[in-house]
């Protein structure tokens, strides 16, 4: 591995170089360019792509593999993007999120070097084809939604830097080899101050279908706008439906709430599912499509925190409170979001609020 402390990489970046890297990352080294080239064989392997790269799969010459996001764009939002990353990992360490190894950048290249997760994103078991989706049982459904928690209760409430992902979905969800989870994709996530529950934004950023409706319609973002994401989430492993709809398909919300209303929410669960698990497992799904639904209450003062849904995951004789949710808004507001080329499903995006109100 070809690395430097970051004291020695914010010396000589600060001499020789505007494009400031903070300091304080401990464990985080910089990659020389070439060092990336020769892992990567010339960026030749792609395993990933979002809306901030594309991800190659590499190989250190300690035979480590590693996961290269190489980043679209030079412009001002990328680099801020790019930098926020790296300094909230940097000081994140948890067994439900990322390891970043290091990053690159030199020669007008931008990469993060991550450990490689060989069973990709959890997105890639939901929505590709040809993958066999009798691979995720519901014991293993239940481990990843209880992991992903655990590493939201981290960030929010135990690393002591009260951090809002801002794009929780599955696509930023990893799997390695034992199918335990790591939330990755931390471009968009958001420090708060010490006490701070929540704050403005002067921009909407996140990914269409898991959007907070409180958030879009005031531009607040708290870590409750996690909570949301992570109760549409559960519903797309439960249903392996899409978040997004477009044209006059069914959006996912509609539909489980359809199916809740009418008291037939085993339909919510995917086929398959339904098919394979015993009766036992599925009355624990129907009480996960519970909780998912109260994760998704419009009203953020009303939606649970991440500590309460681990706490009725773990006691199921707790009773849950009824949903409340409605969808008129959500609906309406995706069909408005739907036309904006700033930001589109399934990809993470910003874009400029409709009022200029928000503050930093």
């Amino acid at each position: 591995m070809s690395g430097t402390s970051f004291l020695d990489v914010f010396r000589r970046k600060k001499k020789n170089s505007s494009d400031f890297i903070p300091t304080g990352f401990l464990g985080i080294f910089e990659f020389d360019i070439e060092t990336i080239r020769a892992a990567t064989d010339s960026f030749s392997h792609v395993i990933g792509l979002g809306g901030f790269g594309y991800v190659y799969k590499g190989r250190l010459q300690s035979g480590e593999e590693i996961a290269v996001k190489r980043l679209f764009g030079s412009s001002t939002r990328s680099k801020i993007d790019f930098r926020n990353e790296i300094e909230i990992l940097s000081k994140l360490r948890h067994k439900s999120l990322i390891h970043l190894l290091g990053f690159c950048s030199k020669q007008d290249q931008r990469c993060l070097v991550y450990e490689f997760m060989p069973n990709s994103s959890l997105q890639s078991y939901i929505s590709d084809p040809h993958r066999d989706s009798h691979q995720l049982s519901w014991e293993m459904c239940r481990n990843i939604v209880q992991g992903i928690a655990r590493g939201l209760r981290y960030i929010h409430e135990e690393s002591q830097l009260w951090v809002v992902h801002r794009d929780i979905k599955p696509s930023n969800i990893l799997l390695d080899l034992e199918f335990k989870p790591k939330i990755a994709g931390f471009e968009l996530a958001r420090m708060m101050q010490q006490g701070e529950s929540e704050g403005e934004s002067t921009v909407i950023a996140g990914t269409i279908g898991f959007l907070d409706p409180e958030y879009m319609r005031t531009g607040r973002v708290s870590n409750k706008s996690d909570v949301y994401a992570f109760g549409v989430t559960i519903l797309m492993i439960i249903s392996r439906r899409r978040a997004f709809s477009s044209g006059d398909e069914e959006s996912l919300i509609e539909h489980v709430m359809r199916c809740w209303n009418r008291g037939d929410a085993i339909y919510v669960v995917h086929e398959v599912m339904r098919e394979q698990e015993r009766e036992n497992s599925i009355s624990e799904i129907l009480r996960y499509i519970h909780i998912a639904l109260l994760c998704i209450d419009e009203n953020a003062e009303t939606r649970p925190t991440i500590d309460k849904v681990l706490h009725w995951f773990s006691c199921c004789s707790t009773p849950l409170p009824e949903p409340t949710i409605g969808n008129r808004f959500l609906v309406e507001a995706e069909t408005n979001l739907s036309f904006s080329p700033s930001l589109s499903p399934g990809h993470s995006s910003v874009m400029s609020p409709t009022s200029s109100r928000y503050g930093d």
